[in-house]
């Protein structure tokens, strides 16, 4: 239950704060020498890794890599997902994602 409670606190805060500061970041990145750039790569990557926090229960995997994880063991349903996530982001997407993280 204490866990439940932590998230829900986490995900008010986050549905809060986060537009703001993200905004804030835009001024900040430039000031400290970093392309606006990066900080749409790091909210991409975070934001897939909250998606496969809450789709597969792993928090540090991204959605495309543990598709692809699952699928080349087998899985029926990730094959079918990996297609289409691959059909979205190019041909072999999820593959390139997984060597990316952990190849």
């Amino acid at each position: 239950m204490r866990a439940f409670a932590l998230m829900l606190v986490a995900l008010a805060l986050t549905i809060l704060l986060a537009p703001a500061i993200w905004l804030a970041q835009h001024v900040r990145y430039p000031l400290i020498g970093r392309p606006l750039s990066r900080l749409w790569w790091d909210t991409a990557i975070g934001l897939d890794q909250l998606g496969g926090a809450i789709l597969y229960g792993e928090p540090d995997w991204t959605i495309s890599s543990r598709t692809h994880w699952l699928a080349r063991r087998g899985n029926r349903w990730a094959r079918m997902f990996e297609r289409v996530i691959d059909m979205f982001f190019g041909p072999g997407h999820c593959a390139r994602s997984y060597r990316h993280e952990f190849g």
